[in-house]
């Protein structure tokens, strides 16, 4: 066997040009598969550490109606992840006692609006509004680029301040000077202390969706809203191992201190993320599956092409042939050399392609910001399913060639 498979290497060596073109299609191939895999499988990689824990361990406690959660039934896509109706007011002593669980880090309170209306000048934005509290800043921090945030003091304070997303600051302030300008929300003169990045940490509670966002201290949200129940709970576990254990004990206790009533008209829930997750990631699969299927097509492609060359190889190499038939090569062994041939060629090819594949991979999970993972199943796989090739395609030449008559085959010229 090591011995047919030098000869198969000095025979490849011998026509590198030509084996490089044959093993074209099989290196695309193989190449396309594994960069596909490998993109999918970092793509549902980032999805689920996102979606489960926000990226932080984090969970949503949303308050729904009743009617929305029977209506809704078993169905995960249906599960909402932000409410979107104000929560009862809720005691202190109710988020000790949550915060006191022992996989419970830390409970934020917080309120979100989606209809704010800003003004500066003539400029207009219509972005998500945001009364936050030091812990809710702790559980999705924030990366300012010009001003301050908020001080420890401020978050209670009736201080008409705010803080401004770099989306915000555009479209009210074109020319870009927005600290210590004057924003109007819904009447009310705000001041602008700081200005931080879009790209926020709570985006993920909106499917990584990024719009202009103002951020004002908790104190001064029934100034805007005349309200002060938080309309959205975040639940930090300890690990992610108890995210969603977490938030449904959350979720128990919230709801034990509302009365018959109140559960009757609307009561709190978790979505459960691992699932969703899941559901995402089993389409992903599906989703490389039919990618894969598309890009083995290069690989039939190669497969005819290793054929072609196979053949050109044993009509060139007729006299070789007849030579050792006439000195007692029993047709085995001539099948089995020109086989191992056609093995060599392709599982080169499927090496150069997963390499190839692995770089491309790399590549375009650093540019679009994206994990990198490289798929072990997928890389042997590949290199398998890339000699699979070899043999199949490689079978007729070699079964041609061991059939040869010796008497024919030296009389060839």
């Amino acid at each position: 066997m090591f011995e047919h498979i030098r000869i198969s290497f000095q025979s490849i060596f011998a026509h590198k040009l030509r084996s490089a073109l044959t093993m074209l299609g099989v290196i695309i191939g193989i190449a396309a598969i594994i960069a596909i895999v490998s993109i999918i499988e970092g793509q549902s990689e980032a999805l689920k550490s996102s979606m489960i824990g926000l990226g932080n361990n984090t969970i949503n406690v949303v308050y729904e109606s009743t009617d929305m959660i029977r209506g809704r039934g078993e169905d995960h896509y249906y599960y909402e992840t932000t409410s979107y109706m104000a929560a009862p007011p809720i005691e202190e002593e109710t988020v000790e006692a949550i915060r006191s669980y022992p996989m419970v880090n830390q409970i934020s309170l917080y309120h979100e609006s989606w209809n704010t209306q800003a003004y500066h000048m003539t400029n207009s934005s219509y972005p998500q509004m945001f009364g936050v509290d030091e812990t809710f800043l702790e559980l999705f921090p924030i990366y300012m680029v010009e001003g301050r945030t908020f001080r420890p003091g401020e978050f209670d304070s009736k201080n008409q301040i705010i803080l401004i997303s770099e989306g915000a600051r555009d479209e009210l302030f074109p020319n870009g000077d927005a600290v210590n300008q004057l924003v109007d929300l819904s009447g009310i003169p705000f001041r602008v202390v700081g200005v931080f990045s879009e790209r926020t940490e709570v985006d993920w509670l909106y499917g990584g969706w990024s719009q202009p966002k103002i951020y004002v201290p908790k104190g001064v949200w029934p100034l805007l809203e005349g309200f002060d129940s938080p309309t959205q709970i975040a639940v930090q576990a300890t690990s992610s191992d108890h995210i969603q254990e977490a938030g449904e004990l959350a979720a128990i206790h919230l709801n034990s201190d509302l009365s018959p009533y109140e559960m009757e008209a609307a009561q709190y829930t978790v979505a459960d993320m691992e699932a969703i997750a899941e559901e995402m990631a089993e389409f992903n699969r599906a989703f490389a599956l039919l990618l894969g299927g598309i890009a083995s097509i290069s690989l039939l492609v190669g497969g005819i092409g290793v054929m072609n060359i196979m053949l050109v190889s044993v009509t060139e190499r007729t006299r070789e042939i007849g030579i050792k038939k006439a000195l007692g090569a029993k047709r085995h062994v001539i099948l089995l050399q020109f086989l191992t041939e056609a093995v060599v060629l392709t599982s080169l090819g499927g090496a150069l392609g997963i390499l190839l594949g692995l770089g491309g991979a790399k590549v375009i999970s650093s540019f679009i910001g994206m994990p990198f993972i490289i798929s072990l199943p997928a890389v042997i796989g590949g290199l398998l399913f890339s000699m699979i090739v070899g043999i199949i395609f490689g079978f007729l030449p070699s079964f041609k060639a061991s059939n040869l008559q010796p008497v024919d085959a030296l009389r060839y010229e």
